[in-house]
């Protein structure tokens, strides 16, 4: 419970007075932007009606005209969103958190609606303040789980199979068990169990009133700066009970008998509930004060997020900021920004002069016309009796006298002529405004000839427009998407599920941990106008029309997938890129040729592997009757050199002396021994 909340409440609300005050210029300017946005009078009409009060709708023509232009980028494709890592750890995570915010921002969002509305507040109003939030919604399902128990039939089976092993019945018992084999031992028993599933877990974004937002003055252009911001909306008790984050409910003084509670609505601007309001408590209408800034709630010197919450003199609610970034939840744009302010100028800032002077000049040809004696019929006095009078008026047949002049007895009144200089005049002012906005009119608009008729100056006008354009969109993606994708990243982070999963096809899921939302990520929006897109698939035309014939398909598949991508077409992107070139089916007549084709091959195949293996024996053979002749030839050498060594033998009588020697050296051997027989005897005597 936070201390002293009256103290607190009486500060808020001086902060609400103080911020009030500070806007009451800025307001009066927007109440006028939306009066000439929207052609109310200026207020010097006649109150006779003897003057036309036409006002020209300049401002409004150009803001829808521009209108259609700054919105195809960001809802004309469902992955506007990439998601680039900054470190190489994040590398990996990148595509995931891109895919997240797709499907938060492109299909669990209605970005349509949000873009249009936030666009026209923008253009109209010239400012516009986004308030984000996450929704959560939750109910109680019941589920079925399957518990793993034991088989009741293989315990009944042992059962009987105990007692026919009493009884002696062991071929029963046998039987039984190999039944009991053949069953599973545990089975599957569903049960219920309740929990608690959420409906709804998403991040959230809401266009706000510029009427009902109250920012501190003092912090200039810079919103980071910004001590508080305090949001003005209604709702009823129904709603608050049903969120179930406030208190004091009970205490909140509804008065059943007039539109104001406690006086709050005084100020409050409204037009379509002026004359309507509930008469039941539960939904009559509630004017909530929500305080979002920084504020020493636990009076040490030190200023802590906050938000307080407040019905006439009642809070309801008073706690530190819930968001994990602790930052005000809000997205504050310009459409035109002015330096050292906070707020941004309308598109009807630049036009109001040039409507006024066409206004004026719309109700001069108004009241020229109105004014002049068109379709009325003068009568020259005499010309007609009274009986020809009443059927010349009645556009009947007549007569006249015969010496009378038609040209000058009779007058018809007609619209008077109006000068050619007036309609150059509103074609100068046209092109004007076209040149201020830089917004090309659906007709004629700005050409060649309002810069001297030239190629130059056609490419002057386009590029104008389109800079101006793409300066438009620019700053919306910077200053009103991309803040508000990266505040949804880090609600992500603490509020998703512990693992959320994401579908991106039909039956496939992708499985995202919370902490992997904490990678620091750089947002890029993929946002291209009409006229950039044209541009490149022209350039990517023009390369496939000089390339195409020569290059494979592989390299002109990634062109025409772009191309496709280019003239928003994801379909046929899809199809070229799952698309795998097949060769050409032949003909009954061109596959009988092909199998005869192959059957000569085959066979003239096999002639030259016949003459390869002839060949190969024919090698073989001759390698054989090599070696032959080699064998031949050497034992005839061998036989020759046998001849030659006996032969020289015989020369040299070498055998005969060889043998004189032999029989020289077996002689000594005789004697040897029989001297060492005389020698052992010897000795055994003397022994």
């Amino acid at each position: 419970m936070i201390a002293n909340e009256e103290k607190a409440l009486r500060i808020f609300k001086a902060d609400f007075v103080s911020a009030q005050n500070a806007k009451k210029e800025i307001e009066a300017k927007m109440e006028e932007w939306r009066d000439r946005y929207n052609g109310k009078p200026y207020g010097n009409e006649t109150k006779d009606g003897s003057r036309s009060k036409i006002v020209s709708r300049d401002i409004k023509k150009q803001s829808e005209w521009q209108h259609a232009e700054l919105l195809d980028p960001f809802v004309s494709t469902p992955d506007i969103i990439q998601a680039n890592p900054n470190s190489y750890e994040d590398a990996e995570i990148a595509p995931r958190i891109g895919l997240l915010l797709n499907t938060q921002f492109c299909l669990q969002f209605n970005r349509y609606n949000f873009m249009a509305k936030a666009l026209k507040v923008l253009d109209v109003e010239g400012t516009c303040v986004v308030r984000l939030g996450w929704e959560y919604e939750e109910k109680e399902v019941v589920d079925l789980v399957y518990d793993e128990v034991p088989n009741p039939q293989l315990q009944q089976l042992k059962l009987i199979i105990q007692q026919a092993l009493e009884q002696g019945d062991q071929q029963t018992a046998i039987e039984l068990q190999q039944q009991g084999q053949q069953l599973p031992p545990t089975i599957k028993q569903p049960r219920q169990v309740k929990r608690v599933k959420p409906i709804k877990n998403h991040p959230t974004a809401t266009v706000c009133r510029n009427d009902d937002i109250f920012i501190d003055p003092t912090c200039m252009d810079d919103f980071e700066n910004c001590q508080f911001i305090i949001h003005r909306y209604e709702t009823d008790l129904s709603h608050l009970k049903k969120a179930g984050i406030y208190k004091n409910l009970e205490e909140i003084k509804i008065k059943l008998d007039s539109s104001n509670v406690d006086g709050v609505y005084d100020d409050y601007k409204r037009p379509d509930r002026y004359l309507f309001n509930f008469e039941d408590k539960t939904r009559r209408k509630l004017l909530i004060y929500e305080y979002w800034g920084f504020y020493d709630i636990n009076n040490d010197g030190i200023n802590e997020p906050i938000v307080c919450t407040w019905v006439g003199d009642t809070i309801i609610r008073f706690e530190e900021n819930p968001y994990p970034d602790k930052k005000l939840p809000f997205v504050v744009t310009p459409f035109t920004p002015i330096p050292f302010q906070m707020y941004g100028e309308s598109n009807a800032e630049l036009l109001d002069d040039i409507q006024k002077v066409k206004t004026a000049i719309y109700r001069g040809f108004v009241d020229n016309m109105a004014l002049s004696n068109n379709a009325q019929k003068g009568i020259r006095q005499g010309v007609l009796d009274q009986a020809n009078r009443i059927k010349f008026l009645a556009g009947k047949n007549f007569t006249f006298a015969a010496n009378g002049n038609p040209a000058v007895d009779f007058y018809e009144g007609h619209f008077n002529e109006l000068p050619g200089s007036i309609f150059n005049m509103l074609q100068l002012l046209s092109n004007e405004a076209e040149s201020i906005t830089g917004v090309k009119s659906f007709n004629q608009g700005l050409n060649s000839n309002t810069l001297g008729g030239t190629a130059t100056g056609i490419q002057g006008v386009l590029t104008s427009a389109s800079t101006r354009r793409l300066n438009i969109v620019r700053n919306i993606s910077e200053n009103l998407v991309k803040p508000i994708l990266r505040k949804w990243l880090a609600y992500d982070a603490e509020f998703l599920d512990e693992e959320t999963q994401i579908r991106i096809t039909n039956d496939e899921f992708l499985w995202l941990k919370r902490d992997d939302l904490g990678a620091n990520i750089d947002i890029v929006l993929s946002i291209s106008t009409a006229d950039d897109n044209q541009s490149k698939a022209n350039s990517l035309t023009m390369m496939l029309q000089t390339t195409a014939q020569s290059l494979p398909f592989e390299i002109t598949k990634p062109l025409l997938i772009q191309m496709a991508q280019l003239y928003r077409m994801p379909d046929l992107a899809k199809a070229i890129a799952d698309y795998t070139p097949q060769p050409p089916q032949p003909t009954p007549e061109e596959q009988q040729m092909t199998q005869l084709q192959l059957e000569g091959m085959q066979a003239e195949n096999a002639l030259t592997m016949s003459k390869v293996d002839k060949n190969q024996v024919d090698n073989e053979y001759k390698q054989a009757r090599t070696e032959s002749e080699k064998a031949k030839a050497a034992n005839i050498a061998s036989k020759t050199d046998k001849q030659d060594l006996d032969y020289l033998h015989d020369y040299y009588q070498t055998k005969a002396k060889n043998e004189a020697d032999k029989q020289a050296r077996q002689q000594k051997f005789d004697i040897d021994k029989e001297t060492l027989k005389l020698l052992e005897n010897s000795n055994r005597k003397y022994l």
